[in-house]
Formats: structure tokens, sequence, C-alpha cells
């Protein structure tokens, strides 16, 4: 009679386990999916605060026509370099007024000047001439979270850029 109640009480311990152990494989699954879940939702809040960021910057390229002091004017606290403009973002994208140290993201308008035959060149097709200069930019989103400094430059393959837009306008003569 004791070996019958050690038996029952053996297969009770049994299954108890195999539940203990299938329930704790569901937790950590679903850990693993929340996980997940919140970091495509912080990519996904990431980029559209990109996208709102160059849609501003590329109306102030091309209300400027592209000259980079007067955008700079509009955001007083950006870094200007050359053909060069920094602006400086918090971890809610707020528009930093400071020190860049801080900053967990970055937008870099990188601007350079040709010919507008060059710069369009894709419609000489229609046999359109084109007189004179066109200013062409390029506005990339960096999250520079977790790096020691600032970027100034970057290129187009670096994991870190967000969104990434290409600006121009025609300067005439």
């Amino acid at each position: 009679m004791n070996q019958r109640i050690n038996s029952r009480t053996s297969l009770f311990l049994m299954e108890l386990i195999v539940a203990v152990f299938f329930f704790s494989l569901s937790a950590a699954v679903c850990v693993k999916l929340f996980v997940a879940s919140h970091e495509l939702a912080d990519k996904t809040v990431n980029l559209n605060h990109a996208v709102t960021w160059s849609q501003s910057i590329a109306e102030s390229f091309v209300s400027a026509k592209g000259d980079i002091n007067e955008i700079g004017n509009l955001y007083p606290s950006a870094f200007i370099s050359d053909n060069n403009l920094i602006i400086f973002f918090d971890d809610n994208w707020e528009y930093m007024d400071g020190n860049s140290a801080k900053a967990s993201f970055e937008a870099i308008l990188s601007t350079k000047e040709m010919p507008a035959s060059k710069a369009y060149s894709d419609v000489t097709k229609y046999n359109i001439q084109l007189n004179g200069n066109a200013i062409c930019g390029t506005i990339k989103i960096v999250d520079v979270r977790g790096l020691d400094e600032p970027i100034l430059e970057i290129d187009e393959n670096n994991p870190n850029i967000i969104h990434s837009i290409s600006v121009d306008t025609y300067r005439g003569n």
C-alpha cells in the first residue's frame, strides 16, 4: 500500500514539474515578445520624429534658397561649419539649446553648390537648358545615443542613421 502512494505522489510531482516548465517557457516567450514590441514602438516613434524634423529642415532649406547661414538663423543653437548645419535634440526630440554633449539625436544638413545642368541632369531629355547654379543638400537624422561625442559628418551606410533625404533648390545666375 505504501508503494502505491509513492507511485501516485511521483506521478503528481512529475506532472507538476512539466506544468511549471510549460508555464515558465510560455512566460519567457511572452517577455521576449514584449521587449521586441517595445523596441519596435521606440523605433517607430523615433522614425516619426525624424521624418517630421527632416521635413521642417527641408522646408527651411527651400525657403532660404539653400543659404546655410539663413537656415542657421532659424535654429539659433545649431552648429554651423562650412557647408554643414547640425541641430541637436534630447531624448524627447526637443530642440536643444546649449550643450550638444547631452544630445540623443542630431539632424545634419550638408550642402554643396554645383552647376544646375549637373544637378538636374535627369531633365535634359526634355530639352530644357538650365543656366546658373543649384544648391543640393542631404538631411540625415542620426541616433547618437551611446556614442562618445557628437557626429559632425556621417556616411550613407552608417547604421545610426534613422532617416535621410535629399533636397535641392535652383539659384539661377
